[in-house]
């Protein structure tokens, strides 16, 4: 089977947009972060562009790379995989990793100036703010969670389509390629959420990327209608970015359903641009696709720990802004070069528990997104 590089690619760069995304997050205009910074009108705009694609492109990511991983090994072995690179994880990371977000959100937002160990007493029993600031919470790694109840979820449904054999696929007509998902997704968006976000909605999208990756004439009409999705998308994402201006950032069902058609051309055209043009092998990738799991469950608790402090010294955007995001991304990677020469480490944060022999053009180890 030959390797699609461009998945790869897609789900790395998508992690390293998590720096600027979630830099950004500290100065737009949602007051509701751990900590904040001055309003600014261009990282607002940043969010209000990337929001609503972002976190689905990682999932349908996520359901392409199911489909190799169980045409490679029994579903057995598929489930262990998930719950080593997946549950294990999270709840280390809940425990160790997300902690001192909180602790740095209520010196920040509430003056606490109690000390770390008086602050973990009561942070576990805290459920007041389940989904962000002062109580226990899952944080940024709710992704995760919802990944593996989700891969758990449509296995029998995953496992159904494979049985069927794998043949070879007639090419979708790009215009439902677009329509049929995105009416799905819409109606998916109805559904109740679970902590400001909805599961089945996610679980719609790994499971159209699991479809897709078992068709190749299909992926390759959305390369060549590329350019058509991404003439949709774009308008599409200014005149999300204008309604929620217009709303003060607040969304009803109608507003929440129609961003998905926006969404999902979104994603196509990402998917087309990328086999065009990403399908290649890179080093950068072999060595950064192992890590973008451990970096992206550090990266925020560093990001908001470096935003505390260089607040606290300037509220110059056009330096505290380039300070969090590079200073975040250089912590996470150290810290990765540790974890993976540490074999305990690399156990809680998903990785393998020995070291593979490097090989040329191979990753042995991926992210959970990865294959």
């Amino acid at each position: 089977m030959k390797r699609k590089e461009y998945i790869d690619w897609l789900r790395n760069l998508g992690i390293l947009l998590l720096f600027p995304f979630h830099t950004a997050r500290i100065f737009n205009d949602d007051p509701e972060f751990y900590v904040k910074g001055p309003e600014d009108t261009f990282s607002s705009a940043l969010i209000g562009l990337t929001s609503f694609w972002f976190m689905p492109l990682l999932f349908l990511l996520a359901g392409m790379s199911s489909r190799y991983a169980l045409l490679k090994r029994p579903a057995r072995h598929y489930l262990k995989e998930r719950y080593r690179r997946l549950l294990i994880p999270f709840g280390f990371g809940c425990l160790v990793v997300v902690p001192p977000q909180a602790y740095y959100a209520m010196r920040f937002h509430d003056g606490y100036r109690g000390g770390y160990p008086d602050f973990l007493r009561t942070y576990f029993t805290d459920f007041s703010e389940w989904t962000v600031l002062t109580g226990i919470s899952p944080a940024h790694l709710w992704f995760i969670l919802f990944l593996f109840v989700i891969s758990l979820a449509l296995l029998p449904p995953m496992l159904g389509v494979l049985r069927r054999g794998e043949r070879p696929g007639r090419p979708g007509r790009p215009f439902l390629v677009l329509l049929v998902p995105a009416v799905v997704m819409a109606l998916l968006s109805l559904l109740p959420e679970a902590g400001g976000e909805n599961i089945f909605v996610y679980a719609g999208y790994v499971f159209l990327g699991f479809l897709l990756a078992g068709n190749d004439a299909t992926l390759a009409a959305i390369q060549r209608a590329r350019a058509g999705y991404l003439a949709l998308a774009v308008p599409g994402a200014v005149a999300i970015v204008v309604q929620r201006s217009l709303t003060d950032g607040t969304q009803d069902a109608v507003f929440t359903a129609w961003q998905q058609p926006v969404c999902v051309a979104a994603l196509l055209a990402l998917l087309g641009y990328g086999q065009r043009y990403l399908d290649r092998p890179s080093s950068f990738m072999r060595w950064f696709s192992p890590a973008a799991f451990p970096v992206y469950i550090l990266h925020q608790t560093f990001l908001i720990v470096i935003a505390y402090y260089a607040l606290r010294e300037s509220d110059r955007i056009a330096v505290v802004f380039p300070v969090i995001m590079i200073g975040s991304f250089v912590l996470s990677v150290l810290s990765y070069e540790i974890i993976r020469r540490t074999w305990g480490l690399r156990t809680v944060f998903g990785l393998s528990a020995a070291a593979p022999r490097p090989v040329p053009g191979i990753t042995e180890e991926t992210a959970p997104v990865g294959r």
